[in-house]
């Protein structure tokens, strides 16, 4: 109905499809759809460009605006239900608030002519990433009368979803007939980004394999919005807005820790629940994991299960709760990782301190300098290493005992013998050649403030604290 008012009022102003594109901002490509009925309810700006450009009087304007609501209404309620839709968020959620401002700004953020507004959500496994994408987009859904809409792209299993499945999945949400879905890629992807033109429509694209698997994916401009969840950086992607999350605060870990147990944390004492959330790390999964360990066994104490969690040999184990492990969401990463570079990952385990540089991951892992470079980029673009600046690296303490557990199962006990004795070799000889050569240097620059320490002097100072840890363990 709205598409045959509108090509009438077209007509009777003598104007082509190209023309009234050309006044009233709004595409021929967009106009055409709307004639043709393949989109019966524009948003009401687009309606007003309409409308102004025609030089409607006030009785036709307004009966091309309530056709147009109408429309809206109707494509609303005869979508089909139960295709991509967004799943629940959990009730104990905590924290994030800055990064929940980030999300409503992306609301009204603006772009480029054609570029559509994506956000783009990065973390190493356990960050909540997902539960976080979630929570946010029910939050602001309100502002999408059009629909949220969700997809699984598998992006860490052995066959992440294909883009022309995900198109496929999408369309079908947004009330495209079957018939009217193209078979390949390309032209899925322009019947995808020409819906959305003119909706509003949110859609979070979870757990992402790549920048060629989410680029069809994406819209070309107008009121959608996309939501990307990925452990990779995707670094390839143009135009997004990027928000990197991180560990949550001790402060912040506890109280989810203490929502998770409810009325059960009464019980417990606040040293102890402090202690677990510390050695948790930050990771909203292993605080689950912890809490619903506890809620389920009613006879243990957070202090016994904090008891548990003192021995590094063991500590893994216990991040386990039903079907929740924690070793196997890094798991998920360590096998996207080719033969070789999983050997040097589980190699770096062996190194004593809480930092390394390119230098002593070659050493490690038994290689070039080279190939170390190429492998520390690859665990920093799936988020298992944190790049801590200046070239110096760090494993978050519960990857950095996972891939320990790695080397021990997958290596012969005289094999890491032998990586952790290269290890201390290394760091010996470089010490000692150092106090050689750079002993009165390095005894003024301990004099100095660390801010002002040359490169090479802080590359010295870490070795030592290298050095120390190996000798202490």
């Amino acid at each position: 109905m709205f598409g045959e008012v509108l090509r009438g009022h077209r007509r009777a102003a003598r104007l082509t499809l190209e023309q009234l594109a050309e006044v009233s901002g709004v595409s021929a490509r967009t106009l055409s759809d709307l004639e043709r009925g393949r989109s019966k309810g524009p948003q009401q700006r687009t309606v007003t460009a309409l409308a102004d450009a025609l030089a409607l009087e006030e009785v036709p304007r307004k009966q091309l605006i309530e056709l147009a609501r109408d429309g809206r209404l109707r494509d609303h309620w005869t979508r089909p239900s139960g295709l991509c839709e967004l799943p629940r968020s959990v009730e104990d959620f905590t924290g994030r608030a800055a990064e929940l401002i980030w999300m409503s700004e992306l609301l009204y953020a603006q772009s480029a002519p054609g570029v559509g507004v994506v956000g783009l959500i990065t973390g190493s496994a356990g960050l909540g990433k997902t539960a976080f994408a979630v929570r946010a987009a029910h939050a602001v859904r309100p502002s999408f009368p059009d629909g949220v809409f969700f997809v699984d792209l598998f992006g860490m299993s052995q066959r992440p979803l294909a883009s022309a499945d995900a198109l496929g999945l999408l369309l079908r949400a947004l009330g495209i007939a079957e018939a009217q879905i193209p078979a390949d890629v390309d032209g899925r992807s322009s019947v995808y980004r020409s819906h959305l033109q003119d909706k509003r429509v949110l859609v979070v694209l979870d757990n992402a394999a790549s920048e060629d698997q989410v680029r069809p994916l994406l819209p070309g401009g107008g009121a959608g919005r996309v939501l990307i969840t990925t452990r990779r950086l995707l670094a390839g992607l143009e135009g997004v807005r990027r928000l990197v999350l991180g560990p949550l605060p001790l402060q912040e870990s506890t109280e989810l820790l203490t929502r998770i147990l409810g009325e059960r944390a009464a019980s417990d004492d606040g040293s102890s629940l402090a202690h677990l959330a510390e050695v948790c790390g930050g990771l909203p999964l292993a605080l689950r994991i912890i809490g619903n360990r506890l809620s389920s066994r009613p006879a243990w104490g957070a202090a016994e299960l904090a008891a548990r969690l003192e021995s590094e040999d063991r500590r893994l184990d216990q991040f386990t709760a039903g079907d929740l492990k924690i070793a196997h969401a890094f798991g998920m990463s360590y096998e996207q990782l080719p033969d070789s570079a999983r050997r040097t990952f589980r190699r770096l385990s062996a190194i004593p301190g809480r930092s390394f540089d390119a230098a002593l991951a070659s050493v490690a892992g038994g290689t070039s300098l080279e190939e170390a470079w190429d492998a520390l980029d690859d665990f920093v673009d799936l988020s298992l290493l944190q790049d801590s600046g200046a070239g110096r690296f760090r494993f978050h303490d519960l990857v950095r005992l996972f891939a320990r557990d790695r080397l021990q199962e997958e290596e012969t006990e005289a094999g890491h013998k032998a990586v952790s004795a290269r290890v201390t070799s290394w760091l010996l000889r470089t010490f000692q050649d150092r106090r050689l050569h750079g002993e009165r240097a390095g005894h003024e620059v301990l004099h100095q403030r660390p801010d002002v320490r040359p490169a090479s002097d802080r590359r010295g100072c870490r070795t030592r604290r290298n050095w120390s840890a190996a000798r202490a363990s």
